[in-house]
């Protein structure tokens, strides 16, 4: 009796695990692969600022998401749609989110690049100041003699 229940049981999950999964068909409007790849790099590049000063958004009340759609001109839903219709295929979903990282690394090093630059001529600038001040103070420590008479 407690064999035959335990049989009954896998059967039943057996036949609802067997369902028909139904693909999310391509919409109409689907949003490019290459618009794609920049709507999600300056999703991701908002959410990250909105997450280092949240109360400033907050304060603002900014909407990131609806400002990057209104720049790339879709709408949320057919951000959803293309979203879930990208993710059903492997290949391309991972096409889209290696450009997406590939393209945030690049930005990431060319700002890394123009702060070291910014932080050296800093640096350099202040040295500048260093030694005008050394300068200024080594001039007024030495005294011109102008009563040289010439012969």
């Amino acid at each position: 009796m407690k064999f035959s229940k335990t049989i009954y049981l896998f059967l039943c999950i057996g036949f609802f695990a067997c369902q028909d999964v139904e693909k999310a068909e391509q919409p109409e409007n689907l949003i490019p692969e290459s618009k794609m790849v920049n709507v999600l790099v300056d999703l991701l590049k908002l959410d990250g600022a909105e997450s280092m000063s949240s109360i400033e958004f907050e304060k603002r009340d900014v909407q990131t998401k609806d400002l990057i759609f209104k720049k790339y001109q879709v709408d949320s839903l057919q951000f959803v749609k293309s979203t879930t219709y990208y993710a059903e295929n492997f290949k391309v979903n991972k096409r889209i989110y290696d450009s997406v990282q590939a393209r945030l690394e690049r930005e990431k090093t060319l700002l890394d690049s123009l702060v070291k630059k910014e932080r050296e001529q800093s640096k350099e600038e202040k040295d500048l100041e260093k030694g005008k001040e050394k300068f200024k103070s080594f001039t007024k420590k030495v005294e011109v003699k102008e009563d040289w008479e010439e012969d």
